[in-house]
């Protein structure tokens, strides 16, 4: 059993969901692999150990730079995978 998550994963996962059709790509199981990998290279680490830390983690991601820093991820990969889908 794994006992650290990378919290980067699920809030690009979200900002994946929530921006989804205003993205302008296909988004199979193929191309939303490869937008959040993507992403994900291009934004540091949040690994956390505990639930508390998660917590603590996760009101820390709340801050307003730090979702733009995601949602710019998120739009690059998806320009990105757009250009050269690989499905």
């Amino acid at each position: 059993m794994k006992l650290y998550i990378n919290m980067m994963e699920a809030m690009v996962e979200d900002e994946l969901d929530k921006m989804g059709d205003s993205l302008g790509c296909c988004l199979c199981d193929q191309c939303r692999g490869d937008i959040a990998a993507y992403a994900l290279n291009h934004l540091p680490p949040r690994y956390v150990v505990t639930k508390a830390g998660g917590a603590i983690s996760k009101a820390d991601s709340l801050r307003i730079q730090h979702l733009t820093d995601v949602r710019t991820a998120v739009l690059q990969a998806a320009h990105m995978v757009g250009q050269n889908p690989r499905h």
